[in-house]
């Protein structure tokens, strides 16, 4: 017996079904439509039109060079030649542009699985007849949402009392700089992330920022409590330098069907266009890395970022909903605390917290779905199934305006200054004057510096940013432009109050 007939009889033997793959007399549809009948129950979907494996809890794409062996797991392939008779060639690899062919191919994505997220713990879910019932562990048809086995129990008997208390043990030693509502957006952080499958189809979502005065103060800690109950992990704190490079992220994390993004320990002023864009996109259009494809797919993520004196564009302020927390010790290592918390701390209580977030959407859905005091144009549905949730345990709203540094448009308050500083006396200034005024009242530092003369590149970035205002309400006055180029003048009106009022 040869070596030949050893490998057949060994083939035969296995128990692996046999995939014939494409050669003489026999097309790569049969070849993918095969496959696809062996593999659809296998940890392979279809995530935002492209095929996905399960790798680590996480949906990954994958390559035609991976699946070439990947399949070989579960399929023993062979080929057949018909050239001066016919012979068989058996337990052989797929070739490159076959495994191409079939992850492309309609007969094969089609029968696969469809997944839009996967979830490592039981959470709830809203049902088309409008009830909320916990996902099953394994694949949900319905939501195609995919929840991995072995995720910690929930107590279903909690009460809504025991919750509470759960949950304010666990940020009792958190130095909120304003406790009633920075600590509610905390717990709305939490709830977004469990309760995401209440929120209606298409729901836009808040960025959350956690600020801190000073190192040490806790706000990697405090996002971490946010993340890890849900998640059961902490996901990499990514920073993003370019915009370039935040829209790869970004793309990333929709290929996958992530539910969060973390950007950690970001400084300055963040002003990203991608960023902006992508927290108004349910759904998210971007060139695939290393090619000319396309892609487009839900998003579904909720972005959580920190920093320490970080300001934001006037764009991502309205879409985002701020924790502040101020220390007031001169050293980090300073501060005593009663109960140490850490990552180990946080996954040892992640059953209890999920207990408790699970007994909110419980009371909240008993009490007819209250909606919350305040609501949010930028996202509405959230604002009302979240908020609402968070409101009606008692934490207060979430959604009320923050007084803080970080939430307070740079510009705009510079806009107000200069306003002002030029007056409602139906004078105007031309550009010069303008600088002048403001330099004399430190406005707009950060474009045009506090003296000498403006290049090129500072004028045009301050007339874009007045370019804006042309014809607006700055607080109590309508900023006018007059005319264009180096003729232009500017000039201020005072509203008249019942405008003011109607407006």
């Amino acid at each position: 017996m040869n070596d030949s007939t050893d490998t057949h009889q060994a083939a035969v033997a296995d128990s692996r079904p046999k995939i014939r793959l494409p050669g003489d007399d026999y097309l790569l549809s049969s070849t993918a439509a095969d496959l696809a009948a062996h593999l659809f129950d296998k940890d392979i979907y279809l995530c935002n039109g492209e095929v996905v494996v399960l790798r680590d809890g996480s949906l990954c794409p994958i390559t035609p060079q991976e699946f070439r062996t990947w399949v070989e797991q579960y399929i023993i392939g062979y080929r057949v030649r018909q050239f001066k008779g016919t012979t068989y060639e058996v337990d052989v690899t797929m070739w490159e542009g076959d495994a191409r062919g079939v992850l492309a191919s309609p007969l094969f994505k089609n029968r696969l699985l469809k997944v839009s997220r996967v979830n490592t713990c039981r959470l709830p879910i809203l049902r088309a007849d409008g009830a909320i019932e916990s996902l099953p562990v394994g694949y949900d048809l319905q939501s195609q949402v995919l929840t991995l086995p072995g995720g910690p129990d929930f107590d279903e008997s909690m009460t809504p009392e025991q919750a509470t208390s759960v949950i304010d043990h666990l940020l009792e030693e958190f130095p909120f700089a304003d406790p009633h509502r920075s600590r509610a957006v905390v717990v709305s952080a939490m709830m977004g992330q469990f309760a995401l499958g209440l929120l209606p189809t298409k729901s836009l979502r808040p960025c959350f920022v956690f600020l801190a005065n000073a190192e040490g103060a806790g706000k990697t800690l405090l996002a971490q409590c946010c993340m890890v109950p849900t998640l059961g992990k902490v996901p990499t704190g990514v920073k993003a330098g370019e915009d370039s490079e935040m829209r790869k992220v970004l793309t990333t994390a929709v290929r996958a069907g992530r539910t969060l993004i973390f950007f950690d320990n970001i400084k300055g002023k963040l002003s990203s266009p991608a960023l902006e864009a992508f927290l108004s996109s349910t759904t998210w259009d971007d060139r695939i890395l290393g090619g000319n494809v396309w892609f487009s797919g839900d998003n579904l993520a909720t972005v959580f970022i920190t920093g320490n004196g970080l300001t934001v564009s006037p764009d991502m302020r309205r879409r985002s909903l701020f924790v502040e927390l101020h220390m007031a010790e001169e050293r980090a290592e300073d501060r005593i605390f009663k109960q140490p918390l850490d990552l180990e701390t946080l996954l040892s209580e992640r059953p209890r917290i999920l207990s408790a977030l699970s007994a909110l959407v419980r009371y909240w859905d008993s009490r007819g779905r209250p909606r919350p005091t305040h609501s949010s144009s930028s996202f509405p549905g959230w604002a009302n199934v979240i908020g609402g949730i968070v409101e009606a345990a008692g934490f207060g709203c979430p959604l009320e305006t923050p007084q803080i540094d970080a939430a307070v448009d740079r510009d705009g308050d510079d806009m107000h200054r200069l306003v002002a500083a030029i007056g409602s006396n139906g004078c105007s200034v031309d550009y010069a004057g303008l600088v002048t005024k403001a330099r004399e009242h430190g406005c707009f530092e950060h474009i045009i510096g506090p003296e000498g003369e403006t290049n090129r590149s500072e004028s045009s970035r301050l007339g874009w940013l007045l370019a804006r205002y042309k014809d607006r309400q700055v607080g109590s006055f309508m900023f006018r432009i007059e005319g264009k180029g180096h003729g232009r003048r500017f000039r201020v009106e005072a509203i008249k109050e019942d405008s003011t009022q109607h407006g």
